[in-house]
């Protein structure tokens, strides 16, 4: 389902475009994770954009404390952090803006662009490009696999939104997963207390939230388990694998079927 559109204001424009400072950001229906900014003031400049952590998640920018306090953060947890994007001919060529990110005050939806050294922060970094791994710690393990608690969680080339799990201890060992925003952005997971406290969640955007999924022979009938989440803090990368009725979160929910 499309996402309502918001306002977002930013006082002192973006680059290049310092008279608009008005701009609607909206999600298109089937458009994830893909979103837009669109002038208020000139409806024909708009700009693709997207969350960060789509495309890097453990992309973190070193907010200057003047930026903060024009802001108006108060915690790190307020600020919406998003990426311009540009997509060529070949959309799997598009690359993100890593130097220039928008971040955004989630509370007041105030704005601004910060400029970073792209000696550190690439202008042109491969949005399906191979990725650098990240390694994610599961204390209780994978259910059946308990005694596995560190992986390598990375997505291929080309593979997007399926990502790779696989097991420091026993590197023969992979599973492969999916962003749930990807197929059912609209379903929430019940995370009892002690849980999000083991997770240390301090915000719902911390959380990444993944299902493993079983490829067959057709891969068009590809299934996610959603009955087993795993919820993942993207500031600690700390991860727990959840247990859900499977009443209400189906086993094998088709990737690809109908909607």
């Amino acid at each position: 389902m499309a996402e309502e559109p918001i306002l977002l204001s930013f006082p002192e424009g973006l680059q290049g475009f310092p008279e608009s400072r008005t701009y609607r950001l909206f999600e298109p229906q089937g458009g994830y994770p893909l979103k837009f900014l669109q002038a208020v003031d000139a409806p024909e400049l708009s700009f693709v954009c997207m969350d960060a952590a789509a495309v890097k998640m453990d992309y973190e920018v070193p907010l200057p404390e003047a930026d903060a306090q024009a802001l108006g953060l108060e915690n790190p947890e307020e600020a919406m952090i998003l990426v311009l994007l540009v997509v060529p001919e070949d959309p799997r060529l598009m690359t993100a803006n890593l130097a220039g990110p928008l971040v955004v005050n989630a509370r007041t939806r105030e704005g601004r662009q910060v400029h970073l050294d792209i000696a550190t922060f690439p202008l042109q970094y491969p949005v399906f490009g191979a990725r650098q791994e990240v390694l994610i710690q599961f204390p209780q393990g994978l259910i059946g696999f308990q005694d596995l608690h560190t992986f390598r969680l990375f997505e291929p080339q080309g593979s997007y939104p399926l990502k790779f799990l696989q097991a420091v201890e026993d590197e023969d060992l992979s599973f492969t997963a999916i962003d749930v925003a990807a197929i059912q952005p609209e379903l929430e997971f019940p995370l009892r207390d002690e849980e999000a406290q083991a997770l240390a969640l301090e915000s719902p955007k911390d959380a990444l939230i993944l299902a493993l999924v079983v490829i067959p022979e057709d891969p068009r009938q590809m299934t996610a388990n959603l009955a087993g989440p795993l919820v993942i803090n993207v500031r600690t990368l700390q991860g727990r694998q959840l247990a859900l009725p499977t009443e209400q979160y189906p086993l094998q929910f088709p990737v690809l079927g109908d909607r």
